[in-house]
């Protein structure tokens, strides 16, 4: 996958470019749900990823969940999408994130505490966020705050 976006960007460069991602919202049994610290802004988001060529949403939500934070999960139902957003990483690459977040079941593994993609990976209680990465996770901690008993959330 990064070698498709690379391949992108080697296209259009740093212009903004449609991506899509997945996001994961997993619950421990305290009801807390866990953050990962990202490397490359420094600051605290759902983890999650890019979509691949040839994947679907659920098989990069749980490659993603595996590669981020060593543990393999099942998928449980959708949150909600989140499609009207800006976004620029440090290097100066801009796109429009496209997001599902996902409820996730995790059925083994253990948590790893820190690798390249995260620099912690931590369980908060819903009351007690950190500050998130932009305005796209703090509206989909809005949306788990809301409860997942309702219909999927668009935005």
């Amino acid at each position: 996958m990064a070698d498709y976006i690379r391949e992108i960007r080697s296209l259009v460069g740093k212009r903004k470019i449609i991506l899509n991602f997945v996001g994961a919202c997993v619950f421990n049994d305290c009801g807390e749900v866990l953050l990962q610290r990202r490397s490359d802004k420094n600051k605290w988001g759902f983890p999650g990823g890019a979509v691949e060529l040839g994947e679907s949403l659920e098989e990069t939500l749980l490659r993603e969940l595996a590669e981020e934070t060593g543990l393999y999960g099942q998928c449980q139902q959708l949150v909600g999408i989140y499609s009207k957003y800006t976004d620029t990483y440090p290097n100066g690459d801009s796109c429009q994130p496209i997001t599902h977040l996902f409820q996730v079941k995790i059925i083994s593994g253990t948590l790893i505490l820190k690798n390249e993609e995260s620099l912690e990976l931590k369980f908060f209680p819903l009351n007690a966020f950190p500050s998130l990465v932009n305005q796209q996770h703090q509206d989909m901690y809005q949306d788990v705050l809301r409860g997942l008993d309702h219909a999927p959330f668009f935005h």
